[in-house]
């Protein structure tokens, strides 16, 4: 199915690896041009590289940007309209996630830093990105983790400042709606990505094997799964959806599969 995202202009953050990376990836074998970026300059260049092979030169524009400053923020934008043009017609806000400690071990700087990059960083791109979306519409999307959802030990900055994400994004979708943008939050459960490969790393006995045997579908999730969903999302053929917070995790908010 053609999701009629020929053209049409993307924003991806964390679009380095993981989940960014495969929505990114997605919007272009769509026909998309796509910015992504990252903190790390070298390894936004090289996604860049490596994505423009795929699809073609002149597609993607890679930057390195951290999602915590508000001038890089701007730039971001600022270089996407200079590079596709006037218009955005996609936002997809994503970049890792809060830290995960006992709350106990939750400083105020801790707890500022988190919502800069991960909060203010959302609440930034969109001011940004609207007036560039308003002429036509558009499409809104937050990438956050299941966990919010399912609140567990050393897990109070995620579900604290993602809770904060999802209750800016809907109401941004009751404001933005007479625009024709549409504004939808995806929880991402387990997928094969860097931040999983660290956490079975840093624990022992730990695998990806074991951490799909508790997932309903048995296994983990593709990033190229969770990208299929958001291209799908974000096409113009499903502007009629707004306002959403949707479990794209195999079933693992529904219960326990295999355990």
């Amino acid at each position: 199915m053609d999701l009629g995202l020929a053209g049409k202009v993307a924003i991806v953050g964390g679009g380095s690896d993981g989940l960014g990376y495969a929505i990114a990836d997605r919007l272009l074998a769509e026909g998309a041009l796509v910015t992504i970026f990252g903190r790390r300059a070298e390894k936004a260049a090289a996604a860049a590289e490596h994505l423009s092979h795929r699809h073609g030169e002149g597609k993607v524009l890679g930057l390195a940007a951290d999602c915590s400053k508000a001038d890089d923020i701007v730039r971001v934008t600022a270089s996407t309209v200079g590079r596709f043009g006037d218009a955005v017609h996609v936002l997809v806000t994503n970049d890792g996630g809060p830290p995960v400690r006992p709350i106990s071990k939750l400083t105020d700087d801790v707890w500022v830093t988190a919502f800069e990059r991960h909060f203010y960083y959302v609440v930034r791109s969109v001011r940004a990105t609207l007036p560039y979306m308003t002429g036509e519409g558009g499409s809104i999307l937050n990438v956050v983790s299941a966990v919010v959802q399912r609140p567990a030990i050393d897990m109070a900055a995620p579900v604290a400042v993602w809770s904060a994400v999802i209750g800016y994004a809907q109401t941004l979708a009751l404001e933005v709606a007479k625009d024709n943008i549409s504004v939808n939050t995806l929880m991402a459960g387990l997928f094969d990505t860097q931040l999983v490969d660290k956490m079975v790393d840093s624990r022992p006995g730990l695998s990806k094997g074991r951490l799909g045997d508790r997932v309903p579908l048995g296994r983990i999730g593709e990033p190229r799964e969770f990208a299929n969903v958001a291209a799908a999302l974000v096409s113009p053929h499903s502007r009629f959806v707004t306002g959403v917070v949707a479990p794209v995790d195999g079933g693992s908010l529904i219960g326990a599969g295999f355990g």
